[in-house]
């Protein structure tokens, strides 16, 4: 008995002194400039025409448009640095035996982080929607986009902006987040990963089925891209968080998990590339597997990430991709909006300068509204919450999500 109180004082110890030493990580605020840059890459190579870059040499090719290709991978990796970046405050109080994060304080600063970006920008595209007669949207469906709920009414609300399908997934997960803490840290990791695994691929499943069975048709096939079919991603996030507080020692192998967690990525996008969009083209059985996969790869990322190893600081904790992550979460908001009416000024269609090249000028008034969004409108709600440096942590996604950690 004696010697598991000096076990469980040394791994509290190791906790607190890991907690304290990684308050403020760059890698993982340089990973979400990665995930919005994998977004905006996507997007703005869609919006130029879908290029492709083949270069040959000898008897193989290359197509260097692999990436962009797969730049929806940036959601997959803000969902799993939510999970990452939000569950450490819970699982730290379950392995020191505290009490847990106040939810009133965890609601108010989600709140904080996520609705004034998000609400500003509503206005603004409902604003001039309504000024150009280019958007209707009835009150219910505002209503729905405002509260973050529009996946969940039972009728079909309006596209006002097509990144803001990830949101509500996002704030659902808030929701579940202390349950899904509590569980990885009192069960068995194993186990808890078997029965999110087979709750996820079920759920896939019954999606699919309701697309040929009327017994699922209360169902809807869009529901794959909502939270009980990427509960996965979070999870997975939430498990390489635990693993950091618990066996912090396992950082020491940081830079492998890292560079197994890249080499894990890149095949994914060399098997997802060939596909499109493997959801609407029904690609059975891969879209059963395929975020699973992809969220594990950028789990081994991000654990690597959190550690601190030469190829992180070189590779990903860089000053650009640090920066991109402070206004990643504005970037996202406002990159699909901006390129949709450069496209409706003509600014795609090739009769000015080549499409390719005007999908390189469109990033500078995107990267400079991104920029405007977060100083005049992100930064002055974080001030009362956190320190702006500590805010860099957030994973805010949603890709919509916006996470950071307190």
């Amino acid at each position: 008995m004696g010697g598991d109180r000096a076990v469980d004082g040394a791994q509290v110890t190791a906790v607190a002194t890991l907690s304290n030493a990684r308050s403020y990580q760059p890698s993982l605020t340089a990973l979400r400039g990665v995930a919005a840059l994998l977004v905006l890459g996507y997007h703005t190579w869609l919006f130029a025409g879908g290029p492709a870059f083949v270069v040959g040499i000898g008897n193989f090719s290359i197509d260097f448009s692999t990436p962009l290709r797969c730049g929806y991978f940036g959601v997959d990796l803000f969902f799993v640095l939510s999970g990452f970046l939000l569950s450490r405050p819970f699982l730290r109080a379950f392995a020191r035996r505290e009490p847990l994060p106040s939810l009133r304080e965890y609601w108010l600063h989600r709140c904080r982080r996520v609705l004034p970006a998000f609400w500003v920008q509503l206005a603004i595209l409902i604003g001039v929607g309504i000024a150009t007669a280019a958007l209707t949207v009835p009150a219910r469906d505002l209503v729905a986009h405002a509260l973050l709920v529009q996946n969940l009414v039972p009728w079909r609300t309006t596209t006002i902006n097509p990144v803001y399908w990830s949101m509500p997934v996002e704030w659902d997960f808030y929701l579940f987040l202390p349950l899904i803490a509590w569980l990885v840290a009192r069960c068995r990791g194993w186990l808890v990963a078997l029965l999110v695994l087979v709750w996820v691929i079920g759920f896939r499943l019954l999606c699919y089925a309701s697309l040929f069975d009327p017994a699922w048709q209360w169902l809807s096939f869009s529901d794959v891209h909502q939270l009980p079919a990427r509960a996965d991603q979070f999870f997975f996030g939430v498990l390489a968080a635990h693993v950091t507080l618990d066996r912090p020692q396992a950082l020491r192998h940081a830079g492998k998990w890292l560079a197994a967690g890249l080499a894990g990525i890149v095949v994914m996008m060399i098997v997802a590339a060939p596909r499109g969009d493997f959801l609407v083209r029904l690609d059975m059985p891969y879209l059963l597997f395929h975020h699973s996969l992809v969220a594990a790869a950028f789990a081994a990322i991000v654990f690597g990430a959190a550690g601190a190893s030469r190829i992180a600081e070189r590779l990903i904790a860089n000053a650009p991709l640090r920066w991109f992550g402070l206004i990643s979460y504005s970037l996202y908001l406002w990159h699909y909006p901006l390129l949709s009416a450069m496209r409706a000024l003509g600014w795609f269609d090739g009769s000015r300068i080549p499409q390719s090249f005007a999908a390189l000028l469109a990033l500078v008034p995107i990267v400079l509204i991104a920029w405007l969004s977060y100083h005049f409108v992100e930064r002055p709600f974080l001030r009362g919450t956190a320190p702006v440096r500590a805010e860099a942590h957030d994973s805010a996604a949603s890709v919509a999500a916006a996470s950071s950690e307190k």
